[in-house]
């Protein structure tokens, strides 16, 4: 065999270690800004804007609740289409007239596609919210809040799934 054929050994130095270690962890650190930058652009993380503000109206809640308790309303709401229909009963089953109030379809992994709109009454007993746009299949998150003088009497959040 002659030793004009075999190739020269490379030897593995420092500056090739160097290069190696700064390539991996470049590509790592790469990878992480690239996922950081898309995490934080879909979900904001945040349930409330403020939970200092919302730990302190928290016993004003609890008592906000236990009055609508006391009122035994029924409240139903169903999605038909481009629009939410409530219909509105007091314990007895009779209908609530003269309400106001306003309508969330919140997306529990993104507050960018939640839905917000306004509770106008139509004709018989019943209330109705327009969406812009039909409602995409999955889980929501529906807010009702009712006011009857300007002043709240009735909330609810109650998740749906939609097909």
């Amino acid at each position: 065999m002659s030793t004009d054929t075999m190739k020269p050994v490379r030897r593995l130095t420092g500056k090739h270690v160097l290069a190696m270690l700064i390539a991996f962890f470049g590509v790592v650190i790469a990878v992480n800004m690239v996922m950081l930058r898309v995490a934080t652009r879909s979900f904001s993380g945040l349930e409330t804007d403020s939970a200092y503000r919302a730990g302190l109206a928290y016993n004003s809640q609890i008592e906000s609740a236990r009055q609508q308790v006391a009122l035994g309303w029924s409240v139903n709401a169903k999605v038909d289409g481009e629009r939410l229909i409530i219909d509105v009963r007091d314990k007895n089953g009779i209908v609530i007239p003269d309400l106001e109030g306003d309508v969330v379809l919140a997306w529990p992994a993104d507050r960018h596609l939640d839905r917000k709109g306004p509770i106008i009454p139509r004709e018989g007993s019943l209330y109705e919210a327009k969406l812009d746009k039909a409602l995409p299949p999955g889980q929501w998150d529906v807010v009702v809040t009712l006011r009857k003088n300007g002043e709240r009497v009735f909330l609810s959040k109650n998740r749906v799934i939609l097909n």
